[in-house]
């Protein structure tokens, strides 16, 4: 196991940990529920929208 010093950025950790828990806040599931199960939008949608949020994030940050 790494220590704190070893990790490199204060996230390190919960990021690694975020791939097989999912993420911390809740809200993200209720919305990816929302939108699938409850308006009928295909869940790979979903995931698209996610993927394209976040790739906008990285071309402005």
């Amino acid at each position: 196991m790494k220590s704190n010093k070893e990790v490199g950025h204060p996230d390190q950790r919960a990021v690694d940990d975020w791939f097989l828990y999912g993420p911390k806040n809740g809200e993200i599931e209720n919305l990816v529920r929302e939108l699938t199960l409850k308006r009928g939008v295909r869940l790979a949608r979903v995931e698209d929208e996610i993927i394209a949020a976040l790739g906008k994030l990285l071309t402005t940050t």
